[in-house]
Parts: C-alpha cells; structure tokens; sequence
C-alpha cells in the first residue's frame, strides 16, 4: 500500500503532535512532583505554640512547625520568640543547621518574631515570605545572611511541599501544602483568609487528591457557636479527612473541631509529631 506525500506528511503532522503533548503532560507532572514515584516519609513536628501537648515543653503565643522528609527539613513560621523556639527544637532533637528553608506565613510578630534568633543559629536558609511583606523585613533577613524568595502565588519549594501562595486582602498570607501517600496535608499560620478558602483554594490545585490533614491556626476564637459550627461543617464537607486545629483557633472552636470529627479530631500542640508514611 502506498501512500501520498500530502497523506505522509499529515501523519507526520499527528506523531509530532502527540509526541508534544506527552512531553508537556510529563513536564507538567514534574513541576508538581510526581506523587506515584516520589513518596517520602513525612514527620511534622509543632515546635512552637500556645497550648501545650507536651509538658516538658515552653508555651508562648504564636505558632512553629517542622516539616522533615527523607530528602529536605524546613520551618513553618518562627513563633514569637526565637529563645523558646530554639529550646524547644533542641528538646525535640531536631538539629537547626538540618534547616534549609523557612517559609513565614505573614508578618505578624507571633509568626515572625522568633526568626531573627534562629538566623543567628542557621543563617543558611532561603526564607520564602509573602510579596507584600515591607522592605525592612527583607532587608533583615538578608542582613543577617540569608537568601529570601517572595512569593506572590503557587510554587513548589521543594520536592512535595508547596507554598499556596499569598491569599487574602486586609491580612495577606500563604499557607503550605505538604504532598503524602495519604493525600495532601494544608498548613497554616492563621488562616486569616479564612480557613474553608484556604482549603477550597488548595482542592482546585489538587483536584485529583485528597485533602488529608489540615493542622495549624484557623483564626475562629473570636466568632460565635454558631458560625464555628457553620464553618467546621463546611470544612467537614469537603471531605478533609483529619483535623489538628491549635494557636489562635480558639478553645470553643478546638471543642467543635473536636465533636464534629469526633475520632478523626487530633489533638494539637507544642510538642505534637505527626508522622505520615
């Protein structure tokens, strides 16, 4: 069978283009980590917070996690106080210098007070803040001798963990998502944007997983019953499987959290490790 020059190279035409599209699936793939072949064993450690979970622990105003895989360890937000901080994570048997990134959720000083001090300890970070923190706070960062990223919408920091990027208007802030073999695991400061946009917003970039865990500040101690219950049922809803609400979330609302989810509730604080394989 023969086939004309025109038939050939309309064939040609189609392999090319077929050849082009997996190429850019595969890229797109890799830029969002590739989830069947990249599984890493995630340990997140809150190392800094107002309600305490272990006793031995030092509790102050303000929120700190760190975030360790088998490839890269990184820490969510500083506190408000570098000196705690820093005992805290030595209790905890985490050495600072394994640190290679920071990420600050926003510029609140609970959130940010404690950095300057650890950047005396480990200067040898890249600090990801959002893109609308001032100047002198990027300054001082990179006064003390580390590198800082703004981050103004989603990326990837490093492999499986990813900034949201910088949500909300009054109260601009980024939250993080962990990737896992159990799904994804959303981070937060104080989800001042609220905390059912912050989840609704991380669903449409992971539309094909789960929402596994979300764990951090959810910013609710000020509202009343009946909107917690509202928003904790709205947070139910979009099928997050785990909850470990703590900092600023307020004791009424931790209570909710805890009824609504009942066994899948996680109790939070300084000193709580949640390993996911």
């Amino acid at each position: 069978m023969q086939i004309s020059k025109n038939e050939f190279s309309i064939l040609c035409f189609f392999l090319f283009f077929i050849i082009f599209i997996v190429l850019i699936d595969n890229s797109v793939e890799g830029k969002m980590g590739n989830k069947q072949t990249e599984k890493q064993k995630i340990k997140l450690t809150v190392v800094f917070n107002n309600i305490s979970y272990s006793p031995e622990l030092k509790t102050e105003w303000g929120y700190s996690c760190v975030i360790q895989t088998s490839k890269d360890t990184l820490l969510f937000d500083a506190g408000s106080n570098g000196k705690v901080l820093l005992s805290n994570i030595s209790q905890l048997n985490i050495d600072p210098h394994s640190i290679k990134s920071v990420i600050i959720s926003h510029a609140h000083w609970d959130h940010l007070g404690g950095l300057a001090d650890f950047l005396q300890v480990n200067a040898d970070v890249t600090v990801y803040i959002p893109n609308s923190f001032n100047r002198k706070i990027e300054k001082d960062i990179v006064k003390a001798g580390a590198k800082v990223v703004k981050v103004e919408s989603f990326r990837e920091i490093t492999t499986n963990i990813f900034s949201l990027g910088e949500l909300g208007e009054a109260i601009p802030e980024q939250s993080i998502a962990v990737r896992t073999s159990e799904g994804i695991v959303v981070i937060t400061g104080c989800a001042h944007p609220g905390i059912v946009n912050i989840v609704k917003h991380a669903r449409a970039i992971f539309s094909k997983e789960p929402i596994y865990l979300i764990m951090g500040g959810f910013h609710l101690r000020s509202y009343s019953s009946e909107k917690i219950k509202k928003i904790v049922k709205e947070i139910y809803e979009l099928d997050v499987k785990y909850v470990a609400p703590s900092h600023c979330t307020g004791e009424k609302a931790i209570e909710i959290f805890e009824q609504i989810f009942g066994d899948n509730f996680i109790k939070s604080g300084v000193g709580k490790v949640i390993k996911i394989k």
